[in-house]
């Protein structure tokens, strides 16, 4: 004879119980609305027992133990996802290559012009976006300084040309934003269109985001 104890239906009947289910798909529902949460649970940097009071607290729920139960099982699932997802960025990123523009400004004006840019987006019918030659300024200045919003002068543009899978691979721009913004760098504008992706910073933050990114790209 051995010695046990039955616990999966006297203690938590998980094979049966809908509620513990009710509560993973809340806990899911609750780190997936709150991005610094799932990268805290990605990253296994979480105390997941005060994060389970919290969430039993703003919830409503009952269970500490059933919430911090399903925060594990999606954890891991996060984290097998992530690892996965950041690799197929890295192999794309090694195939790409990285260009630098410089001496560029952002002009933001009310109505369309015709006007030799790098770049041009619209945002609605009343706010359009260019980007370019620093050099133009004076002229646009002169030309449609009534219609000008706003003017970013000093900009740097940085160009990654990747292969045509950057259509199907989701996480690219996330991914060299991140990178930027955790080394407190701003990108002032972006767009990723097809193989090409332009980020738009400040000209002052233009070698130390060329260092950060070349690490990855190439």
């Amino acid at each position: 004879m051995g010695c046990g104890i039955d616990v999966t239906k006297r203690d938590f009947n998980v094979s049966n119980d809908t509620s513990l289910m009710t509560v993973a798909e809340k806990v899911r529902d609750y780190v997936k609305n709150r991005p610094y949460v799932s990268e805290a649970l990605e990253n296994n940097i979480v105390n997941m027992s005060q994060l389970a009071r919290a969430i039993r607290r703003e919830l409503n729920l009952h269970s500490t133990f059933a919430i911090k139960a399903a925060l594990r099982r999606y954890s891991f699932s996060l984290r097998k996802s992530r690892s996965f997802r950041e690799e197929k960025v890295l192999r794309l990123l090694r195939l790409s290559k990285l260009m630098v523009l410089d001496n560029l400004s952002i002009v933001m004006t009310d109505r369309e012009f015709e006007i030799i840019n790098k770049m041009k987006i619209k945002l609605s019918d009343l706010h359009y976006v260019y980007l370019v030659e620093k050099s133009l300024l004076k002229k646009i200045r002169e030309t449609v300084k009534h219609n000008v919003s706003l003017i970013h002068e000093d900009c740097t543009a940085l160009v990654v040309n990747s292969p045509e899978q950057m259509e199907t691979t989701p996480g690219v721009v996330w991914y060299l934003t991140s990178l930027l913004s955790s080394q407190n760098i701003y990108s002032l504008a972006f767009t990723s269109c097809y193989t090409e992706t332009t980020i738009v910073i400040e000209r002052k933050d233009a070698i130390k985001s060329y260092e950060i990114l070349s690490r990855v790209i190439g």
